[in-house]
């Protein structure tokens, strides 16, 4: 006869992770009550870390991606001098360097930039989401338990970012994703905020936003409705600030 799991027992951190994707209600499943746990960000934090520096060798690795970056960079930079905020000699020896660049410079540029950017995300995405149910929701969980909410949920941004690469590398394209921006992908232009826009409506960032607000729910106890219209009102303004920044892709 199988033994059965005792119906107090806490499931582990491998069955949690496998229902963020089946069964997201179960993951989160006695989180209000139960004491945060660190290893529910740390573990995807990692695994979306090992696949920002797979994304930077890539880039490095393969030569028509990296030709995208650099001349993103001096489309960006040509801007600047049709402004007057650089000269063209300016723009040209700053392309010149990005070009002569070695590849372990430029995937050390590459790793720097994804850990601040994974930093941002986690931390500082959990302190809206702390804020938002501490002064909206009158939740008082403390930050841990958002961090936790957060980072079990971006399980699914990183099966995204896998998704996203094998993209970038079979489309041969840095702009390459999951998102409405595939369907305009030949003509994609990193400088149109439509095209950011579209590349900001990405299925995997939706699902995640689900998953968040059905954590939210379980958190602090408020109806699906409530939860999940905190969760996309919060990803509708990162779409937003991300388009602005030009972080969108």
């Amino acid at each position: 006869m199988q033994e059965q799991q005792p119906s107090g027992s806490a499931p582990s951190m491998m069955s949690k992770i496998v229902n963020i994707f089946s069964s997201p209600a179960d993951s989160f499943e006695g989180i209000s009550s139960s004491p945060s746990k660190a290893s529910a960000w740390l573990f995807p934090f990692l695994a979306a870390f090992v696949i920002s520096v797979l994304i930077s060798y890539l880039l490095v690795a393969n030569e028509m991606l990296r030709a995208q970056i650099v001349d993103q960079q001096a489309q960006a930079m040509q801007k600047m001098v049709d402004s007057g905020r650089m000269t063209q000699q300016q723009a040209d020896a700053s392309v010149d360097r990005m070009q002569s660049m070695g590849g372990g410079m430029f995937m050390a540029f590459g790793i720097i930039g994804a850990l601040v950017f994974l930093c941002v995300y986690y931390f500082g995405g959990s302190l809206f989401l702390w804020l938002t149910g501490k002064l909206a929701l009158k939740s008082t969980a403390g930050y841990g338990k958002y961090l936790e909410v957060y980072g079990m949920s971006a399980w699914v941004g990183v099966l995204g970012a896998i998704v996203t690469v094998l993209l970038m590398v079979g489309m041969s394209s840095l702009y390459a994703s999951p998102s409405a921006a595939l369907a305009i992908l030949s003509d994609y232009d990193a400088s149109n905020d439509t095209h950011k826009f579209l590349s900001a409506l990405n299925v995997f960032s939706v699902w995640q936003a689900t998953v968040v607000g059905i954590g939210l729910s379980k958190l602090t106890g408020k109806p699906a409705g409530v939860s999940f219209g905190v969760s996309f009102g919060l990803w509708a303004v990162w779409v937003v600030i991300s388009v602005l920044l030009g972080i969108a892709r």
